[in-house]
C-alpha cells in the first residue's frame, strides 16, 4: 500500500528522534514516514502467563506515558511523510514458549514495522519478546504535549472506581516516526556476535543497612525492566539487620530485623513471593545473598553464642585502623570453631534456598577480619591446638557454607575476596563477584565472574558534574599515586584500590567500564556479566531512585549494547549523553525518580554544554528538500 501526504506537524526531525532508545539495539534501519496508531490498535501474543501480563502492561504504558521527547524544535518545523494506513496490530511469535528463565536463556528478538500498517515482533523465547516489548514502547511518540501550558494548578479530576473500570486505552494521537523499522537485537557479546549471548547483568540493593518497602523494590523492578536488566542481586543482610522472616529461624528477624516507631522492618514470605513473581513477569531473575561469615553482627542479637566481636567499635579499644574489628561499623563475625554456627548457616541456607526458586545463591564471603574472630577465646584456643592461621578458619568456614549452598541444589557466588586477596583454593564452579581488583586476576586463575569494580560501578559513589562529553575518567589503567599517599596505602593494603578519580568523584565513568579489559577472546568468556552495587549507608527510601537511575541505565547500555558500536569505537556518555538526557525524562514520565544529569536547557540544545566545544549541527533531512528513503545507522 502506497503512503500519503495527509499534513504538516511539528516535531523533532526525524534523524535525531528514532536513536531515542535505550539501550541503543544492535541494529536499526529505518524509512522517513510516520505511522499513526489506530485507536482499536492490541497487542496479539501466544497465551504465556507473563507475556499476556506484559501486553496489557505494556498497552496501558503506552496509551498513559504520550511520550514527545524532550529534544524539540523550538522554531522549525518540515513536512513529515504520514503513511495512509495506521497501525492496529502488534503480532508476536515466540518459538520457544517453554524456555525457562535461566542464566544463558536467549533474549534476542527482531522487530518490523512497516508502512502498510503491520508490525511483527518475532522471539524465540518469551524473555525475548519481552525485551522487544519496551522497545516497541519507546519508539511511540505523541503528536501533542500534554504539559504545553504553562505550570498551573488544576482541579483533580475525580473518578470512582466503576468509572475507572469503564475507562478503554486511547491510542488517539500516537504514532510510530521513521518507518518502515527494522531492528534486530539481543544483548552483547564481547567478540563474536555468532556466538550464543549469555549474560548476568544486575543491579544489587542493600536492604540490611537501611530497609526499602516491598512497593520501591517494585518500582526498582519495573525501572530494570525499561533499562533491559535481567537479573536482581538481593543483598539481604549484614552486620546492621537481618530483615527477612525465615520460617525455622524466626529469631533473626524477630530480633535482628529493624524497629522503627513500633513497626517490625521485615520482609515475610508472601513479600519475597511478590518480589520474585514481580521480577519474573519482567524477565528478571532475582538472587538472594546472605553475606557470611563477616558482616554477620545482626545475627547476635538472635544467637549470641555464634559470633564474635559483636557490638563492639569497629576500630577496637585504641581507635586506630590498626586495631580495626570490621571493615565499617557494625561488627561481628560467625564463629568458625562451633558446630552450632554451622547448624545454623546450615538452616538458613534451606530456608532462604526454598524461598527463592532461582539456581544462583550468592553466599557473601567478604571483608573477613581475622583479629574480630581473635577476640573470642574458644577461636584463639583452637588456632593454638591446631596451628592454624585467621586464613585456615576461613577456608575451613568457606568450605562448608558452599557445601550446604551445593545440598540446596544452588550454583554458589562469592565475593572475590577470598581469591584474589587470600589466595584461597577456592572450587573452580564457584562464580566470584569482583569489586575490588582488576578483572584478569580472578580470570587468569580460571574462574567466572561478574564484573562489579569499584572505581566504575559503585553507586553509593560518585555524582559528579554535568558536562556531558567530560571523558576524563575512562581509564582502564590506575594512575599512579603521590608518594605521601602510596605509602599509607601500602601501609594499609589499599593500595589496589586506589583510583583518585573515581573513588567518591564525579560520574563521568558510568559509561567508560570495560568489563574485559585486558583479556584475550577465550578470557573473555569467563565474564558472565557485570553488575552495578548500591550500598545503603547513605541511601534509604527517600533517595534510592536518584541514586539508581540513570547511572545504572549507563551501565545497561554497556552491558545490553556492548562496550563498543558496530564501527569499532568504543561508547562514551559524550556521545550517548542526549539519548541518556531523554531517557532521564521519560523514565520520570514512569513513575523513576531519576537523578538530573544537566540543566534542560542542555537536554534541548544537545552537545551545548560539552566540555569541549561542540561540533555544527549536521543537516537533518528534516532540512533538505527531498526525505531520505531508508536510513541505516549505528548510534555510540
Amino acid at each position: 500500500m502506497k503512503c500519503g501526504y495527509l499534513g504538516t506537524v511539528l516535531l523533532l526531525p526525524s534523524v535525531t528522534l528514532a536513536t531515542f532508545l535505550w539501550p541503543i539495539p544492535q541494529s536499526i534501519e529505518r524509512g522517513d514516514v510516520d505511522l499513526n496508531l489506530a485507536n482499536s490498535f492490541h497487542i496479539r501474543g501466544p497465551n504465556i502467563p507473563e507475556l499476556q501480563e506484559a501486553i496489557r502492561r505494556y498497552t496501558d504504558l503506552i496509551t498513559d506515558e504520550r511520550w514527545v521527547p524532550v529534544h524539540v524544535p523550538l522554531t522549525k518545523s518540515s513536512r513529515i511523510a504520514v503513511a495512509a494506513s495506521s497501525l492496529a496490530t502488534l503480532t508476536i511469535d515466540i518459538s520457544d514458549t517453554t524456555a525457562e528463565l535461566a542464566f544463558g536463556v536467549d533474549e534476542s528478538y527482531r522487530l518490523d514495522i512497516t508502512k502498510d500498517g503491520k508490525a511483527a515482533l518475532e522471539a524465540k523465547t518469551v524473555w525475548g519478546a519481552l525485551r522487544g516489548l519496551e522497545t516497541f514502547s519507546q519508539l511511540i511518540q505523541s503528536r501533542t504535549d500534554e504539559t504545553d501550558d504553562d505550570i498551573e494548578e488544576e482541579e483533580e479530576e475525580e473518578y470512582t472506581a466503576e468509572e475507572e473500570e469503564k475507562k478503554t486505552p486511547s491510542f488517539e494521537g500516537l504514532f510510530i516516526p521513521d518507518v518502515p523499522i527494522h531492528i534486530k537485537d539481543a544483548p552483547a557479546s564481547s567478540f563474536d556476535d555468532n556466538v550464543l549471548r549469555q549474560r548476568s547483568n544486575l543491579p544489587m540493593v542493600d536492604t540490611s543497612r537501611n530497609f526499602f518497602s516491598v512497593e520501591a523494590i517494585l518500582r526498582t523492578l519495573d525501572a530494570m525492566a525499561y533499562n533491559k536488566l535481567n537479573v536482581f542481586h538481593w543483598h539481604i543482610t549484614d552486620s546492621h539487620s537481618f530483615p527477612i522472616a525465615l520460617d525455622t529461624m524466626p529469631q533473626l528477624a524477630q530480633r535482628g530485623a529493624y524497629k522503627l516507631h513500633g513497626k517490625r522492618l521485615v520482609y515475610k514470605k508472601r513479600d519475597v513471593q511478590r518480589i520474585v513473581k514481580y521480577a519474573r513477569d519482567r524477565g528478571i531473575r532475582v538472587i538472594p545473598e546472605i553475606d557470611m561469615p563477616a558482616h554477620t553482627g545482626s545475627w547476635a542479637l538472635a544467637y549470641p553464642d555464634i559470633i564474635t566481636c559483636a557490638g563492639k567499635h569497629f576500630l577496637g579499644r585504641s581507635g586506630r585502623w590498626e586495631d580495626h574489628l570490621a571493615a565499617e561499623p557494625g561488627t561481628g563475625q560467625l564463629n568458625p570453631v562451633k558446630d552450632r554456627t554451622y547448624s545454623a548457616i546450615r538452616q538458613v541456607i534451606e530456608d532462604v534456598a526454598d524461598l527463592f526458586p532461582d539456581s544462583w545463591f550468592h553466599g557473601g564471603g567478604d571483608e573477613p577480619v581475622h583479629r574480630c574472630w581473635e577476640q573470642d577465646h574458644e577461636v584463639r584456643e583452637y588456632m593454638a591446638e591446631n596451628n592454624a592461621t585467621g586464613n585456615d578458619l576461613l577456608k575451613m568456614f568457606l568450605s562448608k557454607e558452599l557445601n550446604y549452598i551445593q545440598n540446596a541444589k544452588k550454583k554458589a557466588v562469592l565475593w572475590e575476596d577470598s581469591v584474589t586477596n587470600v589466595h584461597l583454593p577456592i572450587p573452580k564452579n564457584v562464580v566470584l563477584q569482583v569489586w575490588t581488583n582488576p578483572t584478569q586476576w580472578a580470570v587468569k586463575k580460571g574462574y567466572q565472574i561478574i564484573a562489579s569494580n569499584a572505581n566504575f560501578w559503585y553507586l553509593d559513589c560518585g555524582h559528579g558534574g554535568w558536562s556531558g562529553n567530560d571523558l576524563s575518567y575512562d581509564e582502564q589503567v590506575k594512575p599512579v599515586p603521590p608518594t605521601e599517599v602510596s605509602d599509607v596505602l601500602e601501609k594499609y593494603s589499599l593500595s589496589d584500590n586506589y583510583n583518585p578519580s573515581n573513588w567518591g568523584g564525579p560520574g563521568g565513568d558510568w559509561c567508560s567500564y570495560d568489563l574485559t579489559f585486558n583479556l584475550t577472546a577465550d578470557e573473555a568468556k569467563n565474564v558472565l556479566g557485570g553488575e552495578v552495587a548500591l550500598w545503603s549507608e547513605q541511601v534509604d527510601e527517600t533517595s534510592l531512585d536518584t541514586r539508581l537511575w540513570p547511572r545504572s541505565s549507563a551501565a545497561a547500555e554497556i552491558l545490553w549494547s556492548g562496550r563498543y558500536a558496530q564501527d569499532g569505537k568504543r561508547r562514551n556518555i559524550g556521545d550517548a549523553m542526549p539519548r541518556m538526557f531523554d531517557w532521564r525524562y521519560r523514565l520520570l514520565r514512569r513513575g523513576i525518580s531519576a537523578e538530573a544529569l544537566q540543566p534542560l536547557w542542555c537536554g534541548q540544545n544537545p552537545h551545548m554544554c560539552d566540555a569541549g566545544k561542540a561540533e555544527e549541527p549536521e543537516t537533518t533531512e528534516a532540512e533538505t528538500s527531498e526525505p531520505l528513503a531508508k536510513i541505516s545507522i549505528t548510534i555510540h
